[in-house]
């Protein structure tokens, strides 16, 4: 699939309805390639993750509240990790490593790291204390494949969380209810994945990161179709009668 460079440090968004502060509306983020309901316009927070393998990379947080939740969306950018690590396994290749008997030394650990990004993620939720999981398991959105959890917190709160990856970049969507209230359907069913005009990705097939010979950028895009989401869901607009 072929992407951009990495995230720059000048990005827009685009809402498509006017927002109050605790007001419901779609906001389209396309520099970092998705789409989702928030109460209000979120803050941004730049942040560095710390991935599995022990890489810094760039990072942001869409974040929200209302009086019935806690909503965030973080992003993580993973598309320099395969020159990080190609980096990585050069220099220790060149100090000749810490024991040229073993064939495992310097190796490249490019490929584990993306295909185990998504369930390095979800460990961070898995060890939390007091957790309760009460779901956990595999799904896929517009047939990205992705993570579905469902925990009991200690003080009796309930977290929901989806997290994805798609286009190099790792998806953690994630609400926070209080005790007795509600799943926060507005905001976990609303994630899309957009393009560069925020139109919406749906691809034909399963769509995984990691797996066989893969690079970033991938050189031919998966079958995929586009839809604007703000006209219809399921069809292409129809033309005025």
């Amino acid at each position: 699939m072929r992407l951009t460079q990495l995230i720059p440090a000048v990005f827009f968004v685009t809402v498509t309805m006017p927002v109050s502060a605790q007001d419901w509306a779609t906001a389209t983020f396309t520099d970092d390639g998705f789409r989702t309901n928030f109460p209000g316009e979120p803050k941004v927070e730049h942040i560095t993750y710390e991935s599995e393998f022990h890489l810094q990379l760039p990072g942001r947080v869409y974040r929200a509240a209302d009086a019935l939740g806690d909503y965030s969306t973080t992003v993580v950018d993973y598309r320099a990790s395969q020159r990080l690590h190609d980096q990585r396994a050069a220099q220790c290749l060149a100090a000749k490593g810490a024991n040229q008997q073993d064939g495992d030394t310097c190796q490249n650990d490019f490929v584990m790291e993306v295909a185990g990004a998504t369930d390095y993620a979800a460990s961070g939720f898995l060890k939390r204390d007091g957790v309760k999981v009460t779901q956990f398991g595999t799904y896929f959105l517009d047939r990205v494949v992705g993570r579905l959890m469902q925990l009991t917190n200690a003080d009796r709160s309930r977290t929901y969380v989806a997290i994805h990856q798609h286009a190099g970049r790792l998806y953690i969507h994630e609400a926070t209810v209080p005790a007795g209230m509600p799943e926060p359907i507005l905001f976990m069913q609303s994630l899309a994945w957009v393009d560069a005009q925020g139109q919406a990705i749906r691809y034909r097939t399963l769509y995984t990161e990691g797996y066989g010979e893969w690079q970033f950028p991938q050189p031919v895009a998966p079958a995929h179709s586009l839809r604007d989401l703000d006209v219809s869901r399921e069809q292409p607009p129809r033309p005025p009668r």
